[in-house]
């Protein structure tokens, strides 16, 4: 290849960074570079067994039977991707590592494998066949491979080299691709002001994976308390699909009753209460790029998740640090913040309406107030008055 088609190939790879149409260009050109029949841009999130490719010379029909069976029943994709399975972790191959299908498993082995016999050989796909990592991180891989036609049953040296040099290049504008669809990320984030929000809030592809979390959602994320990510998707205790289906619904933006999105009250033991999971389409309407290599689907809803006893409990802590009250005094001003009076006050509380009395003087002296309809209007604007620092501050 001459240096003038080399230097050609790499720009438009670069061009590609802004513009994702031309990715199955950059793929066909590799392919006649290199001198190969076969060239696929393969993706796979391993936690949650999603894959996906462009494979812009292959038959349609023989790739969606790959995406669909056979790409987690291929010894040589998962040799590809991992250079060492262990009982409790996965190693993947360094990125820019360059492998063939003979340093992964014998030919003779594979040959002799379903895989090779029922996909491989009807797709024309030679045992001469290269590739390289462009991304290898948590859980999640993407490759690009080139392959000759059969008859061509080994690369050359000169194939080896050329496929190398521009590898090179592939995953360097793989991960601006990715910087890149990272602060667009960003942005959607701020307009849906995610991180300003109390409640968990997450954007979710259409499959169910988060895309991105606030602090407060990856703490219930962490906690499994109701909510949890089951195989890296979204999953709600008592039913792990509901969830899922009510995100997916928001890719579709269906007009059918009930429409895109729902809520969910989501029990859980005794004395806590119900969290109550909502599920929007995004606001903004904003779709990013889908491209196999980013790791995630674009995201197509918003999902927020109310904690009511996280609620309490910060209004509790707001009202101990503001007015000095202890504990008790601060649990029982936060259900009196709720108007239908001391006693169901003090039933919550699990306290006597004597003790409630004697609580709600001491309230009454440290906040300087003398009625519970003033020391209300007081608490409510104390607490309103924390949140928005509290956003303030998360907005800096």
């Amino acid at each position: 290849m001459s240096g003038g088609k080399l230097s050609a190939l790499i720009d438009l790879i670069y061009d590609a960074v802004l513009d994702n149409d031309l990715w199955p260009s950059v793929l066909v050109k590799l392919a006649d570079a290199v001198g190969a029949a076969h060239v696929v841009m393969p993706s796979v999130d391993w936690r949650a067994n999603i894959f996906a490719t462009i494979a812009p010379r292959d038959d349609p029909d023989l790739v969606a039977s790959y995406k669909e069976y056979w790409a987690f029943r291929d010894p040589v994709f998962r040799r590809a991707t991992f250079r060492a399975v262990g009982e409790k972790r996965a190693t993947f191959r360094p990125v820019g590592e360059i492998y063939t299908l003979d340093s992964l498993m014998p030919r003779e082995e594979f040959a002799a494998t379903p895989v090779f016999n029922e996909w491989w050989r009807p797709s024309e796909y030679s045992l001469a066949t290269a590739g390289t990592n462009l991304v290898a991180e948590d859980q999640f891989s993407a490759l690009v491979c080139v392959s000759n036609a059969p008859g061509k049953d080994y690369l050359t040296d000169v194939q080896l080299r050329l496929f190398e040099a521009v590898a090179r290049h592939l995953g360097r504008a793989v991960r601006i691709n990715r910087q890149l669809w990272k602060l667009e990320l960003a942005n959607l984030a701020a307009t849906e002001r995610i991180e300003m929000l109390q409640e968990g809030a997450m954007l979710a592809d259409a499959s169910g994976r988060v895309v991105l979390a606030n602090a407060v959602a990856k703490a219930m994320l962490d906690a499994r308390d109701g909510i949890f990510l089951c195989d890296g998707r979204l999953a709600v205790a008592g039913g792990p699909n509901a969830l899922q289906k009510l995100v997916a619904s928001c890719a579709r933006r269906s007009v059918g009753i009930g429409g895109p999105g729902g809520e969910l009250k989501v029990p859980r033991d005794l004395p806590r209460s119900p969290l109550q999971v909502t599920v929007a389409p995004l606001r903004s309407g904003t779709r990013l790029p889908d491209v196999p290599w980013i790791g995630f689907g674009s995201p197509v809803a918003i999902v927020t998740v109310t904690d009511h006893d996280l609620d309490r409990r910060r209004r509790q802590m707001i009202l101990r640090r503001r007015f000095d009250l202890t504990s008790t005094e601060a649990a029982l001003a936060a259900e009196i913040l709720k108007g239908d009076g001391r006693k169901a006050a003090a039933r919550r509380c699990g306290i006597s309406d004597a003790t409630a009395k004697t609580h709600l003087k001491n309230i009454f002296e440290k906040t300087g107030t003398h009625r519970q309809a003033e020391l209300v209007r007081l608490l409510l604007g104390a607490a309103g008055a924390q949140g928005m620092e509290t956003r303030l501050l998360q907005s800096l």
